[in-house]
């Protein structure tokens, strides 16, 4: 008895010569056990067209190549950019997040009108009753501290 397996197609192929001239074959497949008999002729055409699937299939494979990357949390990374930049970038992000997130509450209130709602310094002073130049200096103080 002969065993045939295709690993990606999970085929498993059992072939056994009869004394009349005729081939049985068990085919195991992931829906259940088919068993055929046929001449020798047509089981030696199953043989050797499982061969030459198996050689197509396996010459296909080694073909593919992921153009995809990703960096170490888990995001894809663009075709053009590079890996170590990325890298950096989000490290540099992460540590931003962290300060900004140390700033007293009316801190944080101040940059996200400012970056977030892009209001005006004019604008900012005006809705909180001061000077213009009292929030260019608690925003200076702020990037001070975020760039620290």
């Amino acid at each position: 008895m002969k065993k045939y397996y295709d690993d990606r197609h999970q085929l498993n192929m059992e072939i056994s010569d009869a004394k009349d001239g005729s081939m049985h074959i068990k085919l195991h497949q992931p829906t259940g056990i088919k068993e055929i008999t046929v001449t020798e002729d047509k089981g030696k055409e199953i043989i050797e067209l499982n061969r030459i699937e198996y050689n197509d299939n396996h010459r296909e494979t080694r073909r593919h190549v992921s153009l995809e990357a990703y960096d170490p949390y888990g995001a894809l990374v663009k075709d053009d950019a590079d890996p170590l930049q990325e890298v950096i970038n989000k490290e540099e992000v992460d540590q931003l997040h962290q300060s900004i997130s140390q700033l007293t509450p009316a801190q944080r209130k101040l940059l996200m009108k400012k970056h977030w709602k892009n209001m005006k310094q004019v604008d900012i002073a005006e809705d909180e009753g001061v000077t213009k130049m009292a929030i260019t200096k608690r925003l200076q103080t702020i990037y001070r501290y975020l760039k620290n």
